[in-house]
């Protein structure tokens, strides 16, 4: 037997999870008390979570540094930059459509270019399959 510091009551070892590091081999608190301790803990992180979050996604020099990031890549990347406007304005103007994966038939594909100069003319490929294109093409 042995009492719970948070509840106060004395129960069996059972309802107590082993612990090493304790001198009986047993956590101080019981079971039923640590389950009602991460249920609340969860609810009280997920609420401070939630709110970085929201401030994160509101902050001012964020989106000015993604919105500099963006241009940088405009200028580094000017082909690229074409080609994926000209795809996505086709798309648009349906005179495109999305397809599923050309490797494994997934329905959430990315367009991808094997020459920029050609800009309507992609394979399309869900992420998974993307990445290995990129990395193929590299070796």
């Amino acid at each position: 037997m042995k009492k719970c510091f948070v509840c106060s009551e004395e129960k069996d070892l059972s309802e107590f999870y082993s612990h090493r590091m304790m001198a009986d081999g047993h956590l101080n608190k019981c079971k039923e008390c640590c389950k009602n301790y991460a249920i609340k803990r969860r609810a009280d992180c997920d609420e401070t979570r939630l709110s970085d979050i929201k401030r994160y996604r509101i902050n001012p020099k964020r989106k000015n540094d993604i919105r500099k990031q963006a241009i940088n890549w405009r200028i580094k990347y000017p082909e690229k930059y074409k080609a994926q406007t000209a795809l996505n304005n086709a798309i648009r103007d349906k005179k495109l459509t999305r397809m599923a994966c050309g490797v494994c038939g997934n329905e959430k594909s990315h367009a991808h270019h094997h020459d920029y100069s050609k800009p309507l003319d992609v394979m399309w490929l869900c992420a998974r399959c993307h990445a290995l294109q990129h990395k193929n093409e590299k070796i």
